[in-house]
């Protein structure tokens, strides 16, 4: 669901900015790969000035532990993730118009040793003859939870039929 909020919430944004869905050049795809290699270069250098370079002025994060940030709230955290290393998995792109949205798991090292791993979408734009990064959502998974798991529900949240059901149960409990 949030996903396809996300989705929505991005295509909105760019009717809105008057973004057209042009025909990509043949070579776009390949340089979307490219785009998305230095801007994980960019973020494991530490450099904020080569990741604001690659991103788009309405870059927006939602991060794994439920903070968003635009670009430039998001700057001053880059040189935190210098000298990390990532192992991307199970990838996967599509393509609207001018927009590619890519998904996969990433697992995060430091110093060799794994300190996170999510799923993650991205979403670039093809604008001003160049993709720009102009999203990052990630959602916890694997050994992020473990820690947690059994100490809280880590299922969906009751719907309000589920609420009121349990609120009976409780009340009929104390009368």
């Amino acid at each position: 669901m949030i996903y396809v909020l996300t989705i929505f919430a991005i295509m909105i944004v760019l009717r809105s900015s008057g973004q057209s869905a042009a025909a990509l050049p043949s070579n776009a795809l390949k340089d979307l790969d490219k785009a998305e290699q230095a801007m994980f270069k960019a973020t494991y250098d530490g450099d904020s000035a080569a990741f604001r370079k690659i991103c788009g002025t309405d870059y927006y994060t939602i991060n794994s532990d439920g903070n968003s940030a635009n670009l430039e709230q998001s700057l001053p955290f880059v040189p935190r993730f210098k000298g990390a290393t990532t192992v991307l998995s199970e990838q996967t792109q599509r393509i609207f118009g001018n927009l590619a949205i890519r998904n996969g798991r990433a697992k995060f090292y430091f110093g060799g040793r794994q300190v996170a791993e999510v799923l993650y979408t991205t979403g670039w734009i093809y604008r001003d003859s160049r993709w720009q990064y102009i999203h990052w959502q990630g959602t916890m998974t694997g050994m992020m939870l473990d820690p947690i798991r059994g100490k809280v529900n880590l299922g969906p949240p009751p719907t309000a039929d589920e609420l009121k059901a349990q609120q009976k149960k409780q009340d009929s409990k104390v009368n």
